[in-house]
């Protein structure tokens, strides 16, 4: 079976889980494993009624047990397998049914496992076999063609769309060889799309996928939901990554040992994809009014988190939109408010979950209201219109009116008479005419006077004085405040050397992980200092636009984005390559040197 292990998996919870696994699809007289496991001790294992397959040995009984203690925490893994050896002597797809255990006196069972079996392969040379050649060496940095035997693809979900209709991309790749590790991984711009990315679970190995009658190990690198933003053919660009592939090669030892077992080299293999093209309808004609670029279907509800309310008090109005389809990217619905309410302009939030299904959650408009005259007033429905794919026609969704019941307010009462102010009665007062005292005024000899004596010097040279003192304090403030992010900008690169020695150090330990973990902080650490962007805000959107605005070469903004890449990918290798890590650690050194150059 092709294997490709990458981060290894996360501790079971204390939930018995019962599983079955088998490889998808195999060749018929194949021999394969069967295997059924439990995370827990259990009893009268009852295997299920194996047909169209012949049991060669089994079921083989195994159990493993490993304890870890993270942060002083101890935790218990436990598993027992029960595995069958069986032989496809059929061609076909057929259904292995549930096996069942129990577990502390609870029945439990897995799921069915089907399985396809194909016909014998036809022989065709041994020019297609993995590690065919000549005896000579090859070097780790050698590159070779993959040809059938390795490739990459990017599939979407549908090929002819409408505009603002969403369609799943999925990167997969194809292997019959043994992968070690992918390297300068370059993913396609999705030019004329907004993207959104697809969590998929981690790739641990490749499964078994039968493609035109040969058998390979599959996987998914990637998934993305794309939302075409132009109408007309669409070029999605090629997925680009090198593939490091362990080849197994003659010695040119004449040792007995050397022949009998080989040696492995480990060969980089570039694969690519094709190009696909996705064609793209614009939306029919005519529009409705109300219509702001939605597509899908939705529904509008409104809501007030109060009916009655005083003069003055403020009132919140919710919008909620819900559904499936372009959510992010729709407008925001025209009410008609009446002018006796003061409305300040929403605040909205996004709920939205993404998957292979779509986009599908809610959207929240939540308007502050604030009535100014007592009275009933009417906030009349909110309406949105979308274009239905299912139907293909536009639908309108609209709310229900909303009455808001106002009462005069008691601190607006004066002399027994109501009186209300508006927004611009607000801004006016103060700066009115004041009424203009006739009366009579008491005059003081001049000597008797504050003014000109010797304590009002006193006081105006004093005020002056404090005045210049504050303004001093407060200018050194905000020049220590500003200067946070110069000192940040200027200690860059002192940080960055810090986290890259502690990297240094887990390479020299042979720590896989927190080698990557040191370099990545190191590599993203270092921009967000220079570039002034905090570190949760940072993305490689904003830092490639920062960096060209800084007029940075495009070959080093490309060269550090394929570092960060590789770093990321070095994490699937199943084992710790040295040399591999040894290499990204002086590309880290190089690049944050250079850029360092560049962005002083």
């Amino acid at each position: 079976m092709l294997t490709l292990l990458f981060v290894a998996g996360g501790i079971l919870g204390d939930e018995v889980e019962f599983t079955a696994k088998a490889p998808n699809v195999v060749r018929q007289g194949q021999q394969f494993r069967l295997t059924f496991t439990v995370n827990s001790k259990a009893e009268n294992f009852e295997p299920p009624a194996i047909q169209h397959f012949s049991v060669l040995a089994g079921p083989s009984t195994s159990s493993s047990t490993n304890v870890s203690i993270i942060n002083g925490k101890m935790t218990r893994q436990f598993q027992l397998s029960y595995t069958f050896i069986l032989r496809a002597d059929e061609t076909g797809k057929f259904t292995i049914p549930a096996a069942r255990i129990e577990v502390e006196g609870e029945q439990y069972e897995t799921g069915p496992v089907t399985i396809e079996v194909i016909g014998q392969k036809q022989e065709q040379g041994s020019s297609g076999q993995p590690g065919a050649g000549s005896g000579s060496q090859e070097r780790s940095e050698r590159v070779q063609a993959a040809g059938d035997d390795l490739f990459v693809r990017v599939l979407v979900s549908k090929s002819s769309v409408y505009r603002e209709e969403p369609l799943v991309a999925t990167i997969k790749l194809y292997s019959k060889l043994s992968i070690s590790g992918l390297e300068n991984v370059h993913f396609p711009a999705f030019e004329g799309f907004y993207k959104q990315e697809i969590e998929t679970p981690t790739l641990r190995q490749l499964e078994e996928e039968n493609i035109n009658g040969e058998i390979y190990g599959t996987g998914v690198l990637k998934k993305y939901l794309l939302f075409p933003q132009k109408s007309g053919k669409l070029t999605i660009d090629p997925f680009q990554v090198d593939c490091i592939v362990q080849k197994k090669v003659k010695s040119q030892s004449q040792s007995l040992f050397d022949d009998f077992f080989g040696s492995h080299r480990n060969v980089r293999m570039p694969v690519k994809t094709d190009p696909v093209i996705v064609r793209v309808k614009d939306l029919p004609g005519p529009q409705p009014s109300e219509f702001s670029g939605g597509v899908g279907s939705f529904d509008i509800t409104a809501s007030v988190n109060k009916n009655r309310v005083e003069t003055n008090q403020g009132v919140t109005l919710t919008l909620e939109i819900t559904g499936q389809g372009n959510l992010k990217v729709l407008g925001t619905p025209k009410i008609n408010f009446p002018p006796d309410l003061e409305v300040y302009d929403p605040k909205i939030t996004n709920d939205i979950s993404i998957s292979d299904r779509g986009a599908k959650g809610t959207k929240t408009l939540e308007y502050l209201i604030i009535p100014r005259h007592a009275g009933q007033y009417r906030i009349p429905s909110a309406s949105i219109s979308f274009f239905n794919l299912s139907r293909e026609a536009y639908n309108t969704a609209r709310t229900q009116p909303v009455t808001l019941h106002v009462e005069q307010g008691q601190s607006d009462t004066t002399g027994g008479q109501a009186r209300s102010y508006s927004q611009k009665d607000v801004s006016i007062i103060g700066s009115d005419i004041r009424y203009i005292n006739t009366g009579p005024y008491d005059v003081e000899d001049k000597n008797d006077f504050l003014f000109g004596s010797a304590p009002f010097y006193l006081v105006y040279i004093s005020g002056l004085v404090l005045f210049a003192g504050v303004f001093l304090v407060r200018r050194r403030k905000e020049k220590e405040n500003a200067d946070i992010a110069l000192m940040k900008n200027r200690k860059a690169n002192k940080f960055a050397r810090k986290r890259m020695k502690e990297a240094y150090r887990n390479l020299n330990q042979g720590r896989k992980d927190p080698f990557y973990e040191e370099t990545l902080k190191a590599l993203w650490g270092y921009l967000s200092d220079k570039l002034g962007i905090p570190i949760a805000e940072l993305s490689r959107d904003k830092a490639r636009e920062k960096l060209e605005a800084k007029n940075i070469p495009e070959g080093v903004i490309e060269q550090f984005m394929k570092l960060i890449d590789n770093c990321e990918y070095a994490r699937y290798a199943p084992s710790t390559d040295e040399e591999r890590m040894d290499r990204l650690y002086q590309e880290a050194i190089t690049i944050i040197s250079e850029l360092h150059q560049k962005l002083k």
